[in-house]
């Protein structure tokens, strides 16, 4: 009895919370990778030199131009594919089924999304290639033999954006928690193999190890589990969706959303490595590491609603979309803040205690700036989930403008004040123009479209 009493009593905690199966799926991997991330600080550096975990840092920095390349038809596909799913069901063996006219466009979907990312991967390992090359060599340091680690790394970065419209059309049909789960094997798997080649003396390999691990997991969980769904989806043929009249108008507002989410994270690393040199670069990235991991956590309580969200458009069921969209997003703002608070306060208590930890991060400064921009970008993104699930993309303006101060000021700044002035112009731009323009918007958006 008290044991009934206590699954009772926790499972009213849990929905209290918001913790879903969804939910719980998705953020495993990020709660993996805080309880376990103080063991890859270590290792790195344990087994890296401070320039080395400048590359390390700057090889990720550099891959996740794989953003760029998406040009965000994977946010598109997931969202016009919760449309189609609204009408449809999933059937005992594993197929969906119902409308023929949405099933078709699903199917219609899955083709354009294979097709332009059979594509974009060969253009993303040779851009790749070139650019990352490019910038190691305009750099030199004492570090040798990134070439043929980064080669690899390279090359298997077009393969791995191949999985995207995968996961995208299973999120999009709702399968949320089993995707988080292959997820959390490929978080797990390259763990474990990045940390292994570290403790093998691989150094700059570790990467490429983890990467490689990712890629095999996940593809041999869709060939194990969803073989039968792709496949019936891939005979399903009749009314298409047309991209030029229906996904390109949504997406290439995405995809210019979608890039400046780069410039947001990822451009600071590079450009500390250019002006600073492999040092200086290294603290960045792992302090971007640390705080992205914590992002990427909170986030997980609204990003995992998002196929639920956009059904409820499609049905105009306005009513239940807010009350599903504000508790989730106010969730995730304030686990986001608490994660803040526990880095600031963490980062103080290593400077208090002289930790050779310390050294690897930014400065404090800095560092409370960066916290503090990335809380900007959780209100941001939260507005920006709740606008496209109506498949409209209205924030654009905000979101490039913001880019484009932080760039300008990540480069004007970068190089006569470091990190602290890169840090300033990041926070400035994003709370006055991101959240600041962004919040006007949304608020006016909001009234008209459910008004109507």
């Amino acid at each position: 009895m008290t044991r009934m009493v206590m699954r009772v009593r926790w499972r009213r905690v849990l929905t209290l919370a918001g913790i879903d199966r969804a939910v719980g799926w998705s953020a495993a991997p990020r709660v993996w990778s805080i309880l376990f991330g103080p063991l890859t600080v270590l290792l790195i550096t344990t087994y890296l030199t401070v320039e080395e975990q400048g590359y390390y840092f700057t090889f990720n920095s550099i891959v996740a131009l794989q953003a760029v390349f998406d040009l965000g038809l994977a946010s598109v596909i997931q969202q016009f594919v919760s449309h189609e799913r609204a009408f449809l069901e999933w059937q005992p063996d594993g197929t969906i089924g119902g409308n023929d006219l949405q099933k078709h466009r699903l199917a219609s979907l899955l083709r354009l999304g294979l097709k332009w990312y059979a594509v974009t991967a060969g253009l993303l390992s040779a851009a790749l290639l070139i650019a990352g090359t490019m910038l190691f060599t305009l750099r030199p340091s004492s570090v040798t033999g990134w070439e043929r680690p980064w080669i690899a790394i390279a090359l298997m970065a077009g393969p791995t954006l191949l999985l995207a419209p995968a996961f995208a059309i299973l999120e999009g049909c709702g399968a949320v928690a089993e995707v988080a789960r292959a997820r959390m094997g490929q978080i797990v798997a390259s763990h474990l193999a990045g940390w292994g080649t570290l403790l093998a003396g691989g150094r700059l390999w570790s990467p490429a190890a983890a990467d490689a691990a990712a890629l095999i997991v996940g593809l041999l969980w869709i060939g194990h589990q969803w073989r039968h769904f792709f496949a019936d989806l891939i005979r399903s043929t009749g009314s298409e969706v047309s991209w030029r009249d229906e996904v390109w108008p949504f997406q290439w507002r995405t995809a210019l959303s979608w890039t400046s989410n780069y410039f947001l994270m990822q451009v600071f690393t590079p450009i500390l490595f250019l002006y600073a040199g492999a040092a200086e670069a290294g603290r960045m990235g792992m302090t971007l590491a640390i705080v992205t991991a914590l992002s990427g956590f909170s986030i997980v309580w609204l990003a995992t609603k998002r196929p639920r969200l956009a059904m409820h458009v499609a049905r105009r069921e306005f009513a239940e979309f807010d009350r599903l969209f504000f508790p989730a997003a106010v969730r995730a703002i304030l686990v986001m803040l608490a994660g803040c608070i526990a880095f600031i306060a963490g980062a103080a208590i290593l400077s208090i205690l002289h930790h050779p930890w310390r050294d690897r991060l930014l400065a404090q400064a800095p560092l409370v700036m960066l916290t503090a921009s990335i809380l900007m970008t959780q209100i941001f993104w939260s507005e920006s989930a709740y606008l496209r699930a109506h498949k409209q993309e209205v924030l654009l303006g905000a979101r490039l403008t913001s880019a484009a101060l932080i760039v300008a000021s990540a480069v004007a700044l970068g190089r006569c004040c470091g990190a602290t002035g890169m840090m300033a112009g990041f926070l400035v731009s994003n709370t006055v123009v991101a959240v600041g323009w962004g919040t006007l918007v949304f608020l006016r958006k909001r009234r008209e479209w459910h008004a109507s």
